[in-house]
């Protein structure tokens, strides 16, 4: 593993965990607890694992590392937290809180410092990375404005990516309530499979659209993908409709120009996201990751 990727993790988790678990002099995880295993079999963006701080103790402990993490104290005739207690349980909590944002694997641990800025033909990527670092920067700023965005670009410019790095900052800064979709994966097919009386979600369209509504951050992939239909419009409109009732922040990738949604769907689509976005041209063929290839959309 890199050394920049302690400092990152680090760095990106001092709101997310309040009160260090582990062994403040470590080299390793400098505190947390855990830490970023990034080459794992198996895996396309590495694994948090226990820090070897806390986990060597747990041989000698009553608990022996197992839940729910408690030791006996004699003097006191009483379980009380076990030494890895708090560790193990703030490493659950983000574990939970990345896997229930349906971030894609290959974007989970990728932050605003990772992406390379400098070179040809990255003008338009060094503007919405300014945009992304003030929308980060001045996210608690009680007069801060948060505008929402429309990233829009060929295959390969780095939208994607961008969306899930402003994602994964405000998890890990924040702590706040973020979900990636895309439009038709994760949306419209299953907003359709609700009406199949076969079907795991039958029933459940009322439920799928409050969730996605609500959400604080929300980014919307592949937007314009779909293919257009009354039904179809009427169903982004009212995702959009909602969350900008709700002052949402929704952050969207899309092929397309926002000005292409103009004369679809009466206008309303187009309109509310005027509202709520500021579109943001990609031009990146050749956009890189520092100290890694990825394969772009």
């Amino acid at each position: 593993m890199l050394k920049s990727e302690f400092s990152s993790i680090r760095m990106h988790l001092t709101d997310f965990i309040t009160e260090k678990a582990g062994v403040e002099s470590c080299p390793i995880c400098g505190g947390i607890g855990f830490f970023l295993e990034e080459n794992v079999p198996g895996s396309r963006s590495g694994v948090l694992s226990l820090c070897s701080c806390i986990s060597e103790r747990c041989g000698t402990c009553f608990s022996k590392g197992k839940p729910p993490f408690l030791d006996y104290d004699s003097a006191i005739d009483k379980m009380i937290p076990c030494f890895c207690h708090d560790a193990r349980n703030n490493l659950h909590s983000l574990e939970s809180m990345l896997i229930k944002s349906c971030i894609p694997p290959k974007y989970r641990f990728k932050f605003l410092d990772n992406i390379d800025i400098t070179g040809d033909k990255v003008i338009t990527m060094l503007a919405a990375h300014d945009w992304a670092s003030e929308l980060v920067y001045r996210w608690n700023e009680p007069n801060f404005r948060r505008n929402g965005m429309y990233l829009w670009g060929g295959t390969g410019s780095g939208k994607t990516l961008l969306a899930c790095v402003i994602l994964n900052e405000l998890m890990m800064r924040y702590n706040a309530e973020c979900r990636y979709v895309k439009i038709n994966r994760d949306f419209l097919s299953a907003l359709k499979d609700t009406y199949q009386k076969d079907s795991e979600l039958h029933g459940q369209e009322r439920s799928i659209e409050m969730e996605i509504a609500d959400v604080d951050v929300l980014v919307i992939d592949d937007f314009g993908v779909q293919k257009e239909s009354e039904w179809a419009n009427a169903k982004l409109y009212d995702l959009i409709d909602a969350r900008y009732e709700k002052e949402k922040l929704t952050l969207l990738t899309s092929n397309s120009p926002l000005v292409e949604w103009k004369d679809k769907g009466e206008g309303r689509i187009y309109s509310r996201l005027l509202e709520m976005t500021r579109p943001l041209h990609l031009d990146c063929p050749d956009y890189r990751l520092k100290f890694q290839d990825h394969v772009f959309k």
